[in-house]
């Protein structure tokens, strides 16, 4: 194969040294390539699913923090309940940033297969 060897595909050569390293190593990029490839449109995907649910935690804070429009009889049950929503809401925040996170470093990873 007179094909334009890659860094990676290059470095995957110098691990496996063998007669076929090269055809070996070609395969292999092509395999990480599309393993992270999927995985980046199947992640990015269920973005939007961890998106609505922060935006549905914002929406049951903002309720909650007006008691949903009913008189307050119990203070500790309403600081209860605020409590309750933002930590519920910072964890879906969390879910979200972690998702996207995983994300940034499966593009990384797809980045240094290419080169």
């Amino acid at each position: 194969m007179k094909k334009e060897v890659s860094n990676f595909v290059a470095l995957v050569v110098a691990l496996i040294q063998g007669d076929d390293a090269q055809v070996k190593a070609i395969k292999i990029q092509k395999k990480a390539k599309a393993a992270l490839t999927s995985q980046i449109a199947v992640k990015e995907a269920h973005t939007l699913t961890l998106e609505d649910a922060v935006d549905a935690a914002e929406e049951t804070m903002a309720k909650v923090r007006v008691n949903g429009g009913d008189a307050i009889i119990s203070m500790d049950t309403y600081i209860s309940r605020l409590l309750e929503a933002n930590r519920f809401l910072s964890s879906q925040k969390e879910s979200l940033t972690a998702h996207e996170e995983v994300i940034a470093f499966l593009k990384s990873e797809l980045e240094i297969v290419k080169a």
